[in-house]
């Protein structure tokens, strides 16, 4: 037989009655805790007393001052405060020293003058005039004279069918670079004539010529100088 079965045929009063039980049971289950739990509590904070709290009055001993510093060896102690009387002694002079007149001194004795002997006269000897010496400017000025005398003594006519068929003339200008010893560094046309074959010759006159060196005090400071001449061509009678 089901349990459900035999669940309904028990009558409703019945059920409502074990119902009522039922949860009349519990609620004195929970009453039965809660009152328990809340004595246990009670007693608890009933059995210990509460502490009062008593405030004592301290009092502090009274501060009292930092040492002073102990003065050093060689640390000038300070003078004591002169006194209104101590001041006043001090500031009048002494009846002794005011009354005392003034002492003149006595003249110094004349001291004896001596008598020098006569300075011989000091003969001065003129210093020698110096030697003339050739400026700067010029010693340049002279020594690019000399390679240009040089050049127009090494220069050579053009040769050759063409030279004696045009007999060319004219004047071609030239620079060129020594060194201090002499040497010749570069060279070049400044303003050539009108025949390549004056131009040629004036710069093989150039290359093949040999050039005195210079002296230090011409343009110093320069490792190098670059000088212009000018060589004059005329054709051989």
């Amino acid at each position: 037989m089901n349990a459900y079965a035999s669940y309904d045929r028990i009558p409703a009063s019945r059920r409502y009655v074990g119902l009522c039980w039922v949860i009349g049971l519990h609620a004195l289950l929970l009453f039965l805790m809660v009152s328990g739990i809340f004595q246990t509590t009670v007693k608890l904070i009933l059995k210990k007393p509460l502490e009062a709290v008593v405030l004592q009055e301290v009092t502090l001993p009274p501060l009292t001052p930092p040492p002073q510093p102990k003065p050093l060896p060689n640390e000038p102690r300070p003078a004591a405060p002169a006194t209104p009387q101590t001041a006043r002694s001090e500031a009048a002079p002494a009846p002794a020293q005011a009354e005392r007149a003034p002492e003149v001194a006595a003249p110094a004795a004349p001291t004896p003058v001596a008598h020098a002997a006569p300075a011989e006269p000091v003969h001065r000897v003129a210093a020698p005039a110096p030697a003339p010496t050739i400026s700067t400017a010029s010693a340049e000025a002279e020594y690019a004279g000399r390679l240009k005398a040089l050049l127009n003594a090494n220069k050579r006519y053009p040769t050759g069918r063409q030279a004696s068929q045009q007999r060319p003339q004219g004047t071609v200008k030239l620079w060129f670079s020594l060194n201090r010893a002499g040497s010749l560094l570069e060279a070049g046309l400044l303003e050539g004539s009108d025949s390549n074959l004056l131009n040629d010759a004036a710069l093989s006159t150039v290359r093949r010529s040999s050039y005195p060196p210079f002296a230090a005090e011409l343009w110093p400071g320069q490792e190098q100088h670059r000088f212009t001449v000018d060589i004059d061509f005329l054709p051989p009678a």
